[in-house]
């Protein structure tokens, strides 16, 4: 599976972030909070704007040419959240694709799997 877009949306009590893949599997998932953004490749520093990143890693992931579906490539994704402040694309890299959260602060999350299209979601709690 590729990771083909990336969404962001505000909801009464929290933010989304969708991550779409497409392409034959089932992704799996690391969701957590980071001290600091780096680049699974290169180890180089990743920009993101917030007071906290949560590191989304999904495995399963293919490289375009393995999988025919066009990789998600945009820069970071904004849009009307509270919490959310972007999310920055990292990319893929033997097997694991990752992207970073920047949110407003630390605050709890859940993750979760839709089918019809295949998206994990994450889920940003606004603060108190």
């Amino acid at each position: 599976m590729t990771v083909s877009d990336i969404r962001v949306g505000r909801h009464d009590g929290f933010d989304r972030v969708v991550f779409e893949v497409d392409g034959t599997g089932t992704p799996g998932w690391d969701v957590r909070y980071v001290d600091q953004a780096f680049s699974q490749g290169s180890g180089d520093a990743v920009d993101v704007a917030g007071d906290a990143v949560l590191q989304v890693t999904l495995t399963g992931a293919a490289y375009p040419f393995e999988t025919g579906v066009e990789e998600f490539t945009g820069g970071p994704v904004r849009g009307g959240t509270d919490v959310v402040t972007e999310v920055a694309w990292d990319a893929t890299f033997e097997g694991t694709s990752v992207a970073f959260v920047g949110t407003a602060a630390t605050v709890p999350f859940r993750v979760y799997q839709l089918t019809g299209p295949t998206r994990v979601v994450v889920e940003v709690a606004h603060r108190g």
